[in-house]
C-alpha cells in the first residue's frame, strides 16, 4: 500500500512534469512557440465550432419565440370581434426562384390596432413594408420580376423583431379592400400566442440526433489532430530530455504538457473566433436558412462541457500517441507493432457499433426515452471513430506496396514520406474521413426520407409541354374570365379555367362525385366537347365506365355547409382529360355555368390550367407574377413538383448548413497542418534543393503526399458512409436507396479541398527551399 506522502510526492512530480511541458511550449525557442501557436489556431477553430454547436438549442428557442410573437395569435387564437383594437390580416405569400416570400395584407379596424412585430407604423393603402433582405432583392437586377409582382411603393422596413432570420424575404401590404369576408382572412387583436404542440416523430428525432453526432465527430477528430501539430519535432526534443535523465513516462507527460499549452491557448483563441463567426453568421444564408447573431448564445452547460473536454482530449491523445513511440537519448524510435494486432482493435470499433445498433433497432425505431438516444449516439460514434482508426494502417499498407513499384522521383519522395510516418499523413485526413463518411450517411438518410416524405411524381403532364395550375380562392364564378385574362398574358400558350366541386347523393355520404364547372370553350379543352350550349351537363367516364348519377345531389361547400342541387339530364358521355395532380380518374360531371346556381360556385376555388409558351425565359415566375396581379391570394403550383414535409425540410436545411460549416473547418485545419509540416521539414527541403532537386519535382511530391492519403481516406469514407447510411435507413424502416449524385458531390468536395489546399501551400514550399534552411544550431 502506497503511503500518503509518497502519493502526494508522485502527484507533485507528475504535475511538475506537465508544468515543464507547458514552459517548454512557451519558452523553448521560436520553433516551439510557433508550433504552439499553430496548435492553438487549430484547437481554436475547433472550439469555436463547438461553441456554435452549443448555441443550437438557444437558436431554436429564439426562433420559436419569434414565431410565437409574430404568428401565435394567427394560428391558435379565435376570431376577434370588430373593435378599434382589431386588425384584418390575410396571407399573400408567394415564391420566387424556390425561396418563400412571406407576405401579409393588413387593414387596421381602428387607431388602436396592434402593430405587427418589427413595424413602427402600418403601410398605407397599396404601400409595402419589406424586410432588408427583400428590399435588397427588389433593388437588384435579379429581382425585377418580383418587383413587378409587388408594384406598391416601399414606405417601411420590417425590423428584427418581425423576422425569423436576417435573410428572410417578408413584406406587409396595406390593403384598403380587405374585408372579413375575404378568403383566408383573420381578425385578430394581438399577435403573440402559443403555437400548437408538435407531435414527436421518431424518424425526425433519429435524423436530428444522427446529424448532431455526425457533424460534431469531425470536430473532435480535428481537435485531436491539432493537438499533435509539430509532433515529430517535439518527439526529437523529448529525446534530448531522455539524454538528461528523464524516463519514458516523464517524457510522455512532458509532451502532454506541451499539448496542453496549445490547447489552453486554443481555448483563449476559440472565444474570439466564435465571436467573429457569430458576427459574420448573419451574412450567410443556406437554402433560405439564416440566423440573427444575437440568437447565437451558447448554452452554459454545453459550453462548459465543450471547453473542459478540449484540454482533456489534448492530454489523452498525446499520452496515447506516446505509448507507440520510444524517445531514446540519441533519437526517436517509433514502435512497429505486428499487423494482425494493429488491425484487431481497429476493426472491433465499427463492428461493435453496428452490432449495438442492430440489437437495439426495435427501441431505436420508436425513440421512446433516453436509452435509445444513448445507444444511438454510442453506436454512431463507434462506427465513425472506427473508420478513422482504420486509416493509418491502410496508408501504411498502401505505402509499403507502392514503395516496391518504383516510379519518378516525386512519386518516390511522397511514398517514402508516407512509409516513414503514416500517422502524420493520416492526421489531417482523419477529419475529412469522418466528415465525408458522415455526410454520405446523412445524404443517404435524407434521400430516403425525401422519397417517403414527399408526394409521388405526377405523370399526367401533357405531351405538348409543362402544365402549371393557378388557383384563386373564392373566385369559382370567375374561372372563365380569369382564364381569358391569363390567356392573353405574354408567355402563355394555353389557359383553361374551371371550378371543381364535390357532390354526393343525399342518403349516401360516403359516395362522392367530382363536378367540374366550366364554360363550353373550356369544356372543349378539358374533354373535347364539340356540341355545347350554356346549361348543358355531360357525364365523364371514369376508368372507362360512366358513373351512375342521381337526379338529386348535395354539393359540399366546405366545413359543415352543403346545399341541394337538382341535376339536369346529361346530354352526352365524354372522356375527360386526366387530373393535373394525378388523382385517380373516377369519372364525374362536366357542367356549364347555366346548369348550376352561381351561389354554389362563387365561394369555391377557381382553377386555371396553364401551359407556358415554349422558350419563354423564367416562364414560371412570369406566370406567378401574372397570377398575383390578378389576385394577390392567387397561387401557382407545379403538379409535377413533390410536396415536402415542413419538419423534414427545416431539419434538412439545418443539417446541410452544418455540413458546409464542418467541411470548411476541416479544410482550414488541413491547410494549417500542411503549413506546419512544411515548416517542420524546412531542413529536408533545403537539402533537396541544394542537391539540385527541381521545384516541379518537389511540388509534385507535395501534391502526391497530400493526394494519396486523401484518396485512401475518401475510399474508406465511402465504404463507411454507405454502411452507416444503410444502418440509419434500416433503423428508420425506409427502403435502402443511395443518393449517388449527393454522394459524388460530397466526395468531390473532399478531393477538391485537397487540391485547393495543396495549391495554397506552394508559396510556402518555395520559401522553405531556401539554402538558409541548412543552418542548424
Amino acid at each position: 500500500m502506497v503511503s500518503e506522502p509518497r502519493t502526494n510526492g508522485l502527484i507533485t512530480r507528475r504535475a511538475a512534469e506537465l508544468a515543464l511541458g507547458l514552459r517548454l511550449a512557451c519558452t523553448g525557442g521560436r520553433d516551439s512557440r510557433l508550433r504552439t501557436v499553430l496548435t492553438a489556431i487549430g484547437v481554436g477553430l475547433g472550439v469555436a465550432t463547438l461553441l456554435l454547436a452549443a448555441s443550437f438549442p438557444s437558436v431554436r428557442e429564439h426562433r420559436d419565440d419569434r414565431l410565437r410573437a409574430q404568428s401565435g395569435a394567427l394560428i391558435s387564437a379565435e376570431q376577434a370581434p370588430l373593435s378599434s383594437h382589431s386588425l384584418l390580416m390575410a396571407d399573400i405569400s408567394t415564391t420566387f426562384h424556390g425561396r418563400t416570400v412571406t407576405g401579409r395584407a393588413v387593414r387596421p379596424d381602428g387607431p388602436h390596432a396592434p402593430l405587427p412585430p418589427g413595424l413602427t407604423a402600418y403601410p398605407g393603402p397599396g404601400a409595402l413594408a419589406v424586410s432588408p433582405a427583400l428590399a435588397a432583392l427588389l433593388r437588384s437586377s435579379g429581382g425585377e420580376l418580383l418587383r413587378e409582382r409587388l408594384p406598391g411603393p416601399i414606405t417601411g422596413t420590417i425590423g428584427e423583431a418581425g423576422l425569423v432570420g436576417p435573410g428572410d424575404y417578408a413584406f406587409y401590404l396595406g390593403s384598403p379592400t380587405l374585408t372579413a369576408d375575404s378568403p383566408d382572412t383573420e381578425r385578430i387583436d394581438h399577435f403573440a400566442g402559443k403555437l400548437p404542440p408538435k407531435p414527436t416523430d421518431p424518424v425526425l428525432v433519429l435524423l436530428t440526433v444522427a446529424g448532431v453526432v455526425i457533424l460534431l465527430s469531425p470536430v473532435a477528430v480535428f481537435i485531436a489532430a491539432a493537438a499533435r501539430f509539430g509532433g515529430e519535432a517535439r518527439d526529437r526534443r523529448l529525446a534530448a530530455l531522455r539524454l538528461g535523465g528523464a524516463d519514458r513516462g516523464s517524457t510522455a507527460r512532458i509532451a502532454a504538457g506541451e499539448s496542453l499549452a496549445g490547447a489552453l491557448l486554443g481555448l483563449g483563441l476559440g472565444v474570439p473566433f466564435f465571436l467573429l463567426g457569430r458576427a459574420l453568421i448573419e451574412r450567410i444564408t443556406v437554402q433560405g436558412l439564416s440566423v440573427f447573431a444575437v440568437d447565437v448564445q451558447p448554452q452554459p452547460v454545453l459550453a462548459a462541457l465543450a471547453l473542459a473536454a478540449v484540454p482533456i482530449l489534448a492530454v489523452v491523445v498525446t499520452l496515447l500517441t506516446m505509448r507507440r513511440i520510444t524517445a531514446e537519448p540519441l533519437g526517436v524510435l517509433r514502435g512497429s507493432a505486428r499487423l494482425p494486432r494493429l488491425w484487431s482493435w481497429r476493426l472491433c470499433l465499427p463492428l461493435v457499433g453496428a452490432a449495438l445498433l442492430y440489437t437495439q433497432h426495435d427501441q431505436l425505431a420508436v425513440m421512446d426515452g433516453k436509452r435509445p438516444l444513448v445507444v444511438l449516439v454510442a453506436g454512431l460514434l463507434l462506427l465513425l471513430l472506427g473508420a478513422t482508426a482504420l486509416l493509418p494502417p491502410v496508408i501504411d499498407l498502401t505505402a509499403r506496396a507502392l514503395g516496391r513499384t518504383g516510379g519518378p522521383p516525386a512519386w518516390q519522395l511522397a511514398v517514402g514520406r508516407l512509409r516513414f510516418s503514416p500517422e502524420t499523413a493520416a492526421r489531417p485526413v482523419a477529419g475529412i474521413v469522418v466528415a465525408v463518411a458522415g455526410a454520405i450517411a446523412l445524404q443517404t438518410l435524407l434521400g430516403a426520407l425525401a422519397t417517403e416524405r414527399t408526394g409521388p411524381p405526377v405523370d399526367s403532364a401533357p405531351a405538348d409541354g409543362t402544365r402549371l395550375v393557378a388557383s384563386f380562392p373564392a373566385a369559382g364564378d370567375r374561372a372563365a374570365r380569369l382564364a381569358e385574362q391569363l390567356r392573353h398574358t405574354p408567355g402563355v400558350a394555353e389557359a383553361t379555367g374551371y371550378t371543381s366541386l364535390v357532390a354526393r347523393p343525399p342518403t349516401r355520404t360516403e359516395d362522392f362525385l367530382p363536378v367540374t364547372v366550366a364554360d363550353c370553350a373550356d369544356l372543349r379543352a378539358l374533354a373535347g366537347v364539340t356540341d355545347c350550349v350554356d346549361g348543358d351537363v355531360f357525364t365523364a367516364r371514369g376508368d372507362g365506365a360512366a358513373p351512375a348519377v342521381s337526379p338529386q345531389l348535395v354539393i359540399d361547400l366546405g366545413g359543415s355547409w352543403s346545399a341541394p342541387w337538382q341535376v339536369p339530364a346529361s346530354r352526352a358521355t365524354v372522356d375527360q382529360r386526366p387530373d393535373p395532380y394525378g388523382v385517380p380518374d373516377r369519372g364525374g360531371l362536366l357542367v356549364t355555368p347555366g346548369a348550376i346556381p352561381s351561389a354554389l360556385v362563387s365561394s369555391q376555388e377557381a382553377i386555371v390550367e396553364l401551359r407556358p409558351a415554349p422558350g419563354t425565359p423564367d416562364a414560371e415566375e412570369r406566370l406567378r407574377t401574372a397570377v398575383a396581379l390578378l389576385d394577390l391570394q392567387g397561387r401557382l403550383g407545379d403538379p409535377a413538383a413533390r410536396q415536402t414535409d415542413p419538419g423534414f425540410t427545416s431539419i434538412r436545411r439545418a443539417l446541410t448548413a452544418g455540413t458546409v460549416a464542418i467541411l470548411a473547418l476541416i479544410g482550414a485545419g488541413m491547410l494549417v497542418g500542411l503549413l506546419e509540416q512544411l515548416r517542420d521539414r524546412r531542413r529536408t527541403l533545403a537539402v533537396l534543393a541544394a542537391f539540385g532537386t527541381r521545384p516541379r519535382t518537389m511540388a509534385l511530391a507535395l501534391l502526391w503526399q497530400s493526394v494519396l492519403p486523401v484518396v485512401l481516406g475518401l475510399a474508406l469514407a465511402l465504404v463507411a458512409g454507405l454502411g452507416l447510411g444503410g444502418v440509419l435507413v434500416t433503423l428508420a424502416h425506409l427502403p435502402v436507396a443511395f443518393a449517388w449524385g449527393d454522394i459524388a458531390l460530397m466526395t468531390g468536395a473532399g478531393a477538391g479541398a485537397v487540391l485547393l489546399i495543396s495549391a495554397l501551400s506552394l508559396p510556402v514550399l518555395w520559401r522553405r527551399r531556401a539554402t538558409a534552411g541548412l543552418r542548424y544550431e
